[in-house]
């Protein structure tokens, strides 16, 4: 293949690597901004039935629902740390993509910037907190329940 015809290739592959970025982009801020919204509604809907309803002198039950909140502001703070750091890495990413592509820098292929391996390990997390969020809350209602009946 001639020197310009492999330019050409190479401009092509870089492209569709930056389309294929740009479109995990707006994956990921569609999939955060959901993930974000259906957290907070549940947990604000629910706070308030669970407050009315749970003994106010129970110390077990106190201490979960401290735990509860914990653990959802921890993974709503993670989510959001995720979607900045992935924004932030993919298009530190699209950079090496370039090198690699169009500058022939071999030690630039699959390279992945700090900001992505950091916005995945905050994905990771967030998912753990919302487990245990979600595992607080089935402790406390199934407490409850039984405590009740």
């Amino acid at each position: 293949m001639s020197h310009n015809k492999q330019n050409k290739h190479n401009q092509r592959l870089y492209e569709q690597f930056v389309n294929g970025a740009n479109n995990i982009i707006k994956s990921n801020q569609e999939s955060q901004d959901k993930m974000i919204l259906t957290i907070s509604v549940a947990l604000f809907g629910l706070m308030p039935f669970l407050l009315e309803k749970l003994p106010n002198n129970d110390y077990f039950t106190n201490l979960f629902v401290i735990v509860l909140l914990v653990f959802n502001s921890l993974s709503l703070i993670c989510v959001i740390l995720s979607f900045w750091l992935s924004i932030k890495g993919t298009r530190k990413d699209i950079s090496y993509a370039e090198e690699y592509y169009l500058k022939n820098k071999e030690k630039s292929f699959n390279k992945q910037s700090n900001y992505t391996k950091y916005g995945n390990k905050c994905n990771e997390f967030s998912l753990l907190f919302i487990l245990v969020t979600l595992l607080t809350l089935a402790i406390i209602l199934g407490r409850h329940f039984i405590v009740k009946g």
